[in-house]
């Protein structure tokens, strides 16, 4: 995958992802999340405004983005809190995998787009190895066209049910409705996976 645009327009991907909070993007699975903070890997963090919101809850995160640019400026915007950048990327997460430590939360969050689907078992696979026991995976889906500068690959709920059967994760029932995109893109629409281990 090519983070070049991520790294083009570091400063205009920023902008959008900071212009909607964490309660806005991700409101359907936030009643399942733990009262009680662990420890979080946010995949794709983008300009940091997840990690953030979860630092602020108390949660200590390790936030991976593999787009330089991207990172350096979620870097400066959450320089406040102890959150871990990390430069790494799915689906190995080979630099996260070598921390040895496990998740009480992995949330991937407008990132699934992205993976060829050849990559995807592989992806799903290291993922839940990450999790600590009772830990909880949300990976969040786009769907409709690409910008004519990413790529974005078709994505499916349930391609994520059939590898979840086969890593011995439980999906958490969630209302079963599409989402609204939230920048108002009339042809982009989101689901929300959640699996506990």
């Amino acid at each position: 995958m090519s983070y070049g645009p991520y790294n083009k327009n570091a400063p205009k991907f920023f902008t959008q992802y900071q212009s909607l909070t964490f309660e806005q993007v991700h409101r359907d699975w936030l009643p399942q999340l733990d009262k009680k903070a662990g420890l979080a890997l946010d995949v794709g963090a983008g300009s940091g405004r997840d990690a953030l919101a979860l630092a602020e809850r108390g949660w200590d995160v390790v936030a991976v983005e593999p787009a330089a640019e991207l990172r350096r400026l979620g870097e400066v915007a959450t320089a406040h809190r102890s959150i871990q950048w990390v430069d790494d990327a799915l689906p190995d997460l080979s630099e996260i995998r070598k921390l040895s430590y496990r998740f009480d939360l992995v949330l991937v969050s407008a990132v699934w787009m992205h993976l060829p689907p050849t990559s995807r078992e592989r992806a799903f696979r290291i993922l839940t190895e990450l999790l600590a026991p009772s830990g909880m995976l949300v990976i969040t889906l786009r769907h409709g066209p690409g910008d004519g500068e990413r790529q974005f690959y078709e994505v499916s709920k349930a391609e994520l049910d059939s590898f979840a059967r086969h890593r011995a994760v439980m999906p958490v029932p969630l209302p079963d409705r599409p989402r609204a995109d939230q920048l108002n893109r009339a042809d982009v629409w989101w689901e929300i996976a959640v699996y506990r281990a």
